[in-house]
This record gives structure tokens, C-alpha cells and sequence, in this order.
């Protein structure tokens, strides 16, 4: 009888042992932010899925009802609440573009605005014609510092298109060689800033020195969704895509240049335009988990990456063109040897892989038109008429300034494009309030009042505004819904639903293979892989854990 209950003990013990190492907690976070990602793509797109889309909806957690949670839902706000698990109101990146207080005018009579991952005091390693970018504006800890300050061995990784790796770097370590930011310049070749690093890492400098060859070189898009899932987007040929002229396939150099073409108009194509951007994405995390042993050593490692040409082809080519569906089809392909990748390197069930996006986007408004449903174009001068109409009405008032931020609430109001203005006392606010409202709120900070949407052709991204942009007097404007703004064929940056709307996935070890409607943020991405993998997180965090096993 002894004998036998000694045997079931140990059975019990090794059962538990093995549950143990089964639920251990995974060794690399893999945090994926695709930039203007609808929550629709998974659906529509489904059928054209068999990589690495298709594996996250298969053996992952799927939140088909999850939303951005904030307005303007632009891209800088959208990525630094997927890193840091806060709202804008909390990280302090409110919008692309916002207004510093209590500065002069330039000679020209403008406000300079700040592009808040854009640092003028900082340079670009190797190529001084590049931006530089830095963590320098947001204000709390990222998921990047958290896994750092739990172990001091840990590592992590930052790439992306653009500056947007700066918004999941974190803030830099004293040891300047542990800091991993890299993004893709204008130029053709990954880069960091002088306030990361001193110079780069080996594998980076080899990787850019195979660049040009490798990617650049490879200057005609050609679409490669298969034959008869085309249908599946718009048609390819339409007036209102991209310049109107070279709206489908193949895509070349060409037909953005005019004269002839050179060495600097392939290396800026492949930035913008070209797919192959994202293989040299991927192929440079590759590179990372590799020569890093990122999630192989013991430590728990964070890998961010940030995909930008969704986001451009949307812009210019609409969320329903070809080119997106294309774009798309390539990222599923290129997520699956990823995924596959790391099966073989770090291994199949120690890592766990998020993928959520900044925010979604309209369709292109006179595609609404054709399919019979209400939508407009908001002109420049439509603006510029709205800002010089507040400009007069500033000029002229005479009582109290503290009345003023409501008059010109009022006044923008009156024009047909605008759903609502809002003040900065009502955005400051904590008592009910309708949802645009509510949205803005998690936004608004009276030190850095957004720009957008109300930009002009002059200053085309609201970089430089007149010192009476309502801004400047913390009036913040929604426009009427399915209203897309003059600066590219589709323009995001609402509270509707088409712009909040986005999915959220999870895939790794004991999480549920399931698709759930239940309500999810993109603010409780970043705690919920920290409570994954188990490490703390801030109270600066506005998100919470989702239960995923």
C-alpha cells in the first residue's frame, strides 16, 4: 500500500513539474504595431491568409472587438500607447504635430510645431541628411524599460520604417552599446540617432553595406495576390488612388519623378513605396534574434517592430485598392517565416508574439460616393477659410480672454465640415461627457494641443501654424463623420469607428486558440504581455492585463 502511494505521489510530482515547464513563462515578447490596420482586413482577407496571419487566427487569441481608445487617432499617439500601456493624456505624444505654449513667432510670423520623435538637437549616425529621432518627448516608462528594470541582463530591440522604432525603444541605457533602435531612413539603410549610440554594431553595418543590392536595387512593385483572390479588393484602375494617373500595376520609380531618375529617387521609393521594405524588415530581426540571442540566454528580451507601408499605401491608394491587399498578403507571408524562424531559434513555445495597430482608417471618400453612401472632401482653402474667419474673430474680441477658447469653439462650429469643437476646459474635464468628447479627453493636454486636422496647403502637416490656430487657444475640432481632409486620398485621425477600430492578437504558449468579441484596448497590449511573461509594470499603465489562459 506504501509502495503504491509513493508511486502516485511521484506521479503527481513529475505531472506537476511538467505543467510546470509547460506554462514556463516565455523568454522573448515579440511586439508587432502595424501601422492604419482595420479591424476588417482579418475578415475580408481571410481567405488569402495561409502564413502568419493564418497561424495567429488559427492557434492565438483573436479581440475582433477591439478599439483605440483616443483621438486624434494618428500614428505617433496610436504606437506610444501600444508601448507604454497609456493613454496620450498619460505618455504626453497627443498627436503628430502639436503647439508649444508661451513661444515667439518665427520671422514669418508662425508657430513652429512639435513633431514629437523628431529631434532637431540630435543627428543621425552616418548620414547627415537623415532625421534624427528620439523617446525624448514621451513621458513614462515603455514596455522596453519595464523588461530592463526586471532584469538587468535583459535586452531589447527596436525596429521599424521611419522614426516609429523610437516610440518602442524606451529611454536609453547608460551602456550605449545595449541600445538596439534602428530604423529605415530616407536613404536605404537602417539607422540611429547620436542619442542611443556612439556608432553601430557589426551585423547592422554589414546588413546596410548588403542593402542596396539586396532591396534597393528591386524597383518595380508587381502585384502578388493571387489570380482569384484580386476580387477581393476595389478594382486596380481608378481616378481617385494615389496621383490619378498611376493608380495600378506595376509600379515604378518612374512615376513619381520627374526628369531623370537617380540613386536618391530608388532609395526614396524603396522607403515609400516599395514592399520589399518590409522584407528588410523582417530579414533585419532575423539578424537581431541572432547575433543578440534574444530570448535564448536566460533573460526575458522585448523584439518591437513597426510596420509603415500599411499606412502609406492607405494614404495613397485607399484601405480597398489592390495595392493594400497586396501589401498585406506580402506581411502575412513574411509573418509566417518569421514565426517559423523563431520555432527553430528560440523555440516554439518560448516566445509569445502581440500584434495590434496605431489606429484604422476611412475609405477614400469618393469611393463612398460611388457606392451611394454620404461622404466629403474638405479642401485646403475650406480650412484656410475656417482660420481666417477665427483669426478675425480673435483680433476683435475685446472681453475676457478666459471667454475666448469658447467663441472660437463656436465659430468653427458654423462651418459645415466641423461635427464639434472642443475646448480645453471641456477636454480637461472628468465628469459625463458624449463619446467624441470622451475620446479627445484621453488625449488632450493643454501643453500640447494637436494641430490636426486643421492643416492647409501651406503648411501641409501642420509644422508651422498662425498664432491664432485654434490650437494655440486649446480648441481641439472633430469633422463630420466619413470627411477626409485634402492632404492624401484617405485621411484618419477621427473618434468614428473606422478609425478606432483594430485587431488585437496574441499567439504563444497556454494561450487560448479562440476569438473572443470581448471589449480590448490597444493601451492593455503592452501589460498584458508583461503579465505573460511576468514582469511588473508602472501605475502610469491605463490599460490591464487581458486573461488570455
Amino acid at each position: 500500500m506504501k509502495n503504491w502511494l509513493v508511486v502516485l505521489l511521484a506521479l503527481v510530482s513529475v505531472s506537476g513539474q511538467a505543467e510546470q515547464v509547460e506554462r514556463a513563462s516565455p523568454k522573448l515578447m515579440v511586439l508587432i504595431g502595424v501601422d492604419q490596420f482595420r479591424a476588417d482586413y482579418l475578415v475580408r482577407y481571410n481567405e488569402a491568409f495561409t502564413g502568419g496571419f493564418r497561424r495567429m487566427l488559427d492557434s492565438g487569441t483573436w479581440y475582433r472587438n477591439a478599439t483605440v481608445d483616443h483621438a486624434p487617432t494618428l500614428s505617433l499617439p496610436g504606437h506610444t500607447t501600444l508601448a507604454t500601456g497609456a493613454n496620450p493624456r498619460t505618455h504626453g505624444i497627443t498627436s503628430n504635430a502639436w503647439i508649444s505654449p508661451r513661444q515667439e513667432p518665427t520671422a514669418d510670423g508662425l508657430l513652429s510645431a512639435v513633431t514629437p520623435s523628431l529631434d532637431l538637437n540630435r543627428r543621425s549616425l552616418g548620414d547627415e541628411r537623415a532625421y534624427a529621432w528620439s523617446s525624448e518627448h514621451i513621458l513614462v516608462e515603455s514596455l522596453a524599460d519595464w523588461v530592463k528594470k526586471a532584469d538587468a541582463e535583459s535586452r531589447s530591440v527596436a525596429l521599424s520604417v521611419t522614426g516609429l522604432a523610437a516610440l518602442y525603444g524606451g529611454r536609453p541605457a547608460s551602456d550605449r552599446t545595449e541600445n538596439h533602435v534602428y530604423w529605415l531612413g530616407s536613404t536605404g539603410k537602417f539607422l540611429t540617432s547620436d542619442y542611443y549610440r556612439d556608432d553601430y554594431p557589426d551585423w547592422v553595418s554589414e546588413f546596410n553595406d548588403a542593402m542596396p543590392d539586396r532591396y534597393v536595387a528591386r524597383k518595380v512593385w508587381e502585384n502578388t495576390v493571387p489570380t482569384g483572390l484580386r476580387q477581393l479588393a476595389r478594382t486596380d484602375e481608378v481616378v481617385y488612388e494615389h496621383d490619378g494617373v498611376h493608380t495600378h500595376f506595376p509600379h515604378r520609380v518612374e512615376d513619381s519623378v520627374r526628369g531623370e531618375v537617380n540613386q536618391s529617387h530608388y532609395e526614396r521609393w524603396f522607403g515609400r513605396y516599395s514592399p520589399l521594405q518590409n522584407d528588410a524588415l523582417f530579414d533585419l530581426a532575423k539578424v537581431a534574434v541572432g547575433e543578440l540571442e534574444l530570448g535564448q540566454r536566460g533573460a526575458v528580451d522585448l523584439l518591437s517592430l513597426a510596420i509603415k507601408l500599411t499606412d502609406r499605401i492607405g494614404h495613397d491608394f485607399g484601405p480597398r485598392s489592390l495595392e493594400q491587399l497586396d501589401v498585406i498578403v506580402r506581411l502575412d507571408r513574411l509573418l509566417g517565416d518569421f514565426f517559423t524562424y523563431l520555432d527553430k531559434t528560440v523555440g516554439a513555445g518560448n516566445y509569445v508574439i502581440a500584434l495590434s495597430a496605431d489606429h484604422g482608417a476611412p475609405n477614400i471618400p469618393e469611393y463612398e460616393q460611388e457606392q451611394g453612401r454620404q461622404a466629403i472632401r474638405i479642401e485646403s482653402k475650406d480650412i484656410a477659410a475656417a482660420l481666417d474667419s477665427v483669426a478675425r474673430l480673435i483680433r476683435a474680441h475685446d472681453a475676457s480672454p478666459g471667454e475666448l477658447p469658447a467663441h472660437i469653439a463656436t465659430r468653427l462650429e458654423g462651418f459645415p465640415f466641423v461635427e464639434k469643437a472642443m475646448t480645453g476646459e471641456e477636454l480637461l474635464g472628468t465628469g459625463m461627457a458624449d463619446p467624441i468628447t470622451m475620446a479627445y479627453r484621453n488625449s488632450y493636454r493643454s501643453d500640447r494641443p494637436p494641430t490636426y486636422p486643421l492643416w492647409t496647403h501651406e503648411n501641409r502637416y501642420g509644422n508651422l501654424v498662425r498664432p491664432e490656430h485654434p490650437g494655440n487657444f486649446g480648441v481641439v475640432v472633430e469633422l463630420v463623420e466619413n470627411a477626409n481632409i485634402w492632404a492624401a486620398p484617405s485621411s484618419h485621425g477621427s473618434s468614428y469607428r473606422y478609425d478606432r477600430e483594430v485587431p488585437i492578437l496574441f499567439m504563444g504558449p497556454g494561450i487560448q486558440a479562440r476569438v473572443t468579441d470581448e471589449n480590448a484596448h490597444t493601451r492593455d497590449v503592452a501589460p498584458t504581455l508583461a503579465d505573460l511573461v511576468g514582469i511588473a509594470y508602472p501605475d502610469t499603465v491605463d490599460g490591464q492585463p487581458l486573461k488570455l489562459r
